[in-house]
């Protein structure tokens, strides 16, 4: 139930009992995930009582996303076929869309959901090209912002005010969280984290993403902290940035190596991101969210998609490198290579003997 906001009026105690917390089985499930040795069974039973998450995960898992050859059929195969791993970062992904379904005809939420869904997958690249957990980053990028998120579905109008003001006046949107609602997005994020008992480091992300590094190692904060800076550079936004930073500027904040992996043309990361979420979009029954605003930073050109890809760009970026995520599909190449190995050794052997 909404409740109607002036100013601070509102405890924090009071503006948090207002925002819907996420359904019991989701926190179950994700309860089970984040045990040193999960067990399997007890999660498949978990999944499987829930018709609506099992089914979602079973068209998720099945989507081009991941690119496998044969159908998954239960949720037992798709745990098995995925890995734990990527099954909490599916799971996220579910659980936060039925969270702000009912809101996301709001344009508040479209551009909250469509900067979430940004951040998550560059997440996961820049994960990948500093050598760190790709699946587990993307969960952290999916719910970095659920503070946002939690009081969009809560309190709508107040929110969707807060963004209006934020971007008529050039000012910080962490500064009307803060009037409207007595914090800002980071603050109710680590609150309802805690609140819902999710797993300490989630705790982390959500209340620290917007800490400035200070030469801090980088780690999966600092991370999730450049994803959504470069979210917002790419025109994934959800207000205009007050001081932007150019997409070469924020990719010099990786490790040198990472670097070298991380594509170098911001046009790459738009096409990756804008078919990803098509496919999300697709697989969880949600409607097509509207075009990708464009960048006022002047780093990309205006039509990314009239702009001719470098010469640099791999032909097979990792979100959808077959192999890399069929696991069934490595599998079936390795046999076939060590038997054809095979098959010419026999031959050799028996060309000599025949001598």
């Amino acid at each position: 139930m909404s409740v109607e906001l002036e100013e601070c009026r509102l405890s924090k105690d009071i503006v948090l009992a207002n925002i819907p917390a996420f359904p019991p089985i989701v926190l179950r499930t994700l309860d089970l995930l984040s045990q040193d040795t999960p067990d399997v069974s007890e999660l498949v039973r978990e999944i499987s009582s829930d018709a609506t998450l099992s089914a979602q995960l079973l068209k998720l898992a099945n989507s081009p996303l991941f690119g496998f050859m044969a159908q998954i059929g239960t949720v037992h195969h798709a745990v098995v076929a995925l890995g734990l791993i990527r099954v909490r970062s599916l799971v996220l992904a579910v659980a936060t869309t039925n969270y702000m379904r009912k809101a996301l005809g709001t344009e508040a939420m479209n551009k909250c959901w469509r900067h979430t869904l940004a951040s998550a997958i560059l997440c996961r690249e820049l994960a990948r090209a500093a050598g760190m957990l790709g699946d587990r980053a993307y969960s952290f990028g999916l719910l970095h912002d659920i503070g946002r998120l939690g009081l969009l579905v809560g309190y709508p109008e107040a929110y969707n005010q807060a963004l209006r003001t934020a971007d008529r006046d050039a000012v910080s949107l962490l500064d009307q969280e803060k009037k409207r609602f007595g914090m800002d997005h980071c603050e109710a994020g680590r609150l309802l984290v805690e609140q819902w008992k999710l797993p300490h480091e989630f705790c982390v992300i959500a209340g620290r993403h917007h800490d400035p590094s200070d030469g801090a190692p980088f780690d999966f904060l600092a991370l999730v902290s450049l994803a959504c800076q470069l979210a917002d550079t790419l025109g994934y936004s959800v207000v205009t940035p007050l001081k932007p930073l150019p997409f070469d500027e924020l990719r010099q904040m990786l490790p040198p190596a990472a670097q070298r992996e991380f594509p170098s043309d911001p046009a790459v990361m738009i096409e990756i991101i804008d078919g990803i979420i098509d496919e999300h979009h697709t697989a969880t029954d949600l409607p097509r969210l509207e075009s990708r605003p464009l960048s006022k930073t002047g780093a990309l050109p205006e039509q990314p998609g009239d702009h001719s890809p470098s010469s640099d760009r791999p032909e097979e970026p990792a979100l959808f490198s077959t192999l890399a995520a069929s696991p069934t599909l490595w599998d079936a190449t390795v046999v076939l290579t060590t038997t054809i190995v095979i098959m010419l050794v026999l031959l050799a052997s028996y060309y000599l003997w025949s001598r």
